[in-house]
């Protein structure tokens, strides 16, 4: 009788241990499957937000600014044979498009000068165009204004560079901006590789 119970007992409590192994494993693999399910649809959030949003170049007075295409120019000047390399960065937007643009020397490749058309908030409602422009020398500048950057063309069709602004003013029609703030921007630092671009002088065959 005993032994009958000591059996009974020992069966019992092994079907108990494999049915919690079960339900743990079981527990496991949902709690998996979960999270990895949740790290999937975080991943195809974030690429879809970089795709609507297109692709991140810098903070301008502090909120994220992103472009939807990139090119560059290498224009060389007919008489004087200055070379300048333009890239430019367009943000496709729903009505009109936003834009940056950097200005470098193209034989000691330094940043010469920044552009900017950002659309803001106009007084009385809708939005404006505000034209922004910083030059190394002369120009529209603050006291406090600063601008720096090189740019990299060794590689024949792809340019890689930085550049450095900080206060630049706008160009005209300030007192039309909702956000007096908005008169002077500021980047943070900019860096870019791979944009593709065209140098004119051997497109057109000119020296």
């Amino acid at each position: 009788m005993k032994l009958y119970i000591v059996l009974l007992v020992l069966i019992i409590t092994l079907t108990s241990c494999k049915e919690s192994n079960e339900t743990n494993a079981l527990e496991q693999s949902e709690t998996t499957e979960t999270a990895t399910a949740e790290i999937t649809n975080k991943d195809t959030r974030a690429k879809s937000e970089s795709i609507n949003k297109g692709t991140f170049l810098c903070k301008i007075n502090g909120k994220d600014w992103a472009y939807t295409k990139a090119s560059g120019i290498v224009n060389t000047h007919a008489k004087t044979k200055k070379r300048t390399a333009i890239i430019t960065f367009t943000k496709k937007l729903d009505k009109g498009s936003e834009s940056v643009q950097l200005f470098y020397d193209g034989d000691t490749k330094a940043l010469e000068k920044v552009t900017a058309d950002i659309k803001q908030p106009k007084k009385g409602g809708g939005t404006m165009s505000a034209m922004y422009q910083l030059l190394h020398e002369g120009g529209q500048r603050l006291s406090e204004s600063k601008i720096s950057g090189t740019i990299d063309l060794s590689h024949a069709t792809a340019a890689s560079g930085t550049a450095e602004v900080s206060n630049m003013k706008i160009r005209f029609k300030e007192g039309n901006l909702e956000d007096a703030s908005m008169a002077v921007i500021s980047f943070s630092p900019i860096q870019f590789s791979g944009v593709g671009y065209s140098d004119l002088s051997k497109v057109f065959g000119s020296n």
